[in-house]
């Protein structure tokens, strides 16, 4: 067996479960071959870069056990560890991970502080025991004593563009169409403990919110992919893969739905499941303690 076709085999055993519409088998398997085969060529560790580790959802009621990171990004970094590792047995170079945080894109839209944001990054980058994965943001990209602010700001000027345009988009791009309706979804999970008159009430700040947050979302989006043009895109998102990006499961499992900053974890004998903290309570897990802090869920 050729080594792109079984780093292939390889990757394939991370995919996130495809979604009906999904295009892996007609067009991105022979994409993500090409662009394997490039790293292959000058035998170069192959590069993968994601958006994602923000910060932890706002919803501390139901949702996460609080602001800090907690096993759930514990398994997300051993996962991209065990993922070099298996390629390592197939490709000696293996990969190394480009995650591109965007805690700096959104979290003053959700009342989180910068400082929030950065306690975030740095614990979960203490989680990885090598240098498998590195964790970008905004001020790697935009150098300087500016603000975070004044950075957003510049992005957006340089990469931004209009809600008429993003508007064509989502009907027209099934990938960001996905993501809008998904990004709607996780607003009304966010804004589920908040006071608001009405549902529709809360609805309709949710498609506002989710508006402001795509629309810079699809900035940052263009500025790592012009800045880590070379990555194969990763996402956390369901998506129909026909090479622009791949679904990628952060943690491994047949009950691991949700990413580590919209959940707990659950851990049932060797399994890890995601589930949200109402859930776990309601049905009388126990919580687990780490270093003082709520670090996940046990029956």
């Amino acid at each position: 067996m050729q080594p792109v076709e079984q780093i292939l085999n390889i990757f394939e055993g991370y995919r996130m479960q495809p979604l009906a519409m999904d295009q892996y088998q007609q067009v991105g398997k022979q994409l993500l071959a090409d662009k394997v085969s490039k790293f292959s060529a000058v035998n170069a560790p192959i590069s993968f870069a994601m958006l994602g580790l923000p910060f932890k959802s706002t919803n501390r009621r139901d949702k996460v056990l609080g602001p800090l990171p907690d096993l759930g990004e514990e398994l997300t970094m051993l996962n991209f560890e065990a993922f070099n590792a298996e390629m390592k047995s197939v490709y000696a170079p293996g990969v190394k991970i480009l995650v591109a945080s965007d805690g700096y894109m959104f979290n003053d839209i959700l009342g989180v502080t910068d400082s929030e944001v950065e306690q975030y990054k740095e614990i979960t980058k203490s989680f990885a025991t090598n240098s498998t994965v590195s964790i970008l943001d905004i001020n790697d990209f935009y150098t300087g004593s500016n603000s975070t602010a004044t950075k957003r700001e510049k992005l957006m000027q340089q990469f931004g563009y209009t809600w008429d345009k993003m508007e064509q988009e989502i009907l027209f791009n099934p990938d960001v169409n996905l993501l809008y309706k998904g990004m709607i979804r996780f607003m009304e999970e966010e804004l589920a403990d908040k006071p608001f008159a009405s549902n529709s009430q809360r609805h309709k700040e949710a498609k506002r919110l989710s508006r402001e947050m795509m629309l810079r979302n699809e900035a940052y989006n263009k500025l790592t992919r012009t800045e880590l043009s070379d990555s194969i895109r990763l996402s956390m998102h369901p998506s129909v893969n026909n090479g622009y990006k791949y679904s990628f499961k952060l943690i491994p499992g047949a009950h691991t739905h949700h990413s580590a900053w919209h959940s707990c974890i659950l851990v049932d004998g060797n399994e890890a499941i995601t589930l949200h903290k109402a859930d776990a309570l309601k049905a009388g897990y126990e919580l687990v303690y780490k270093n003082g802090q709520p670090y996940n869920f046990t029956k």
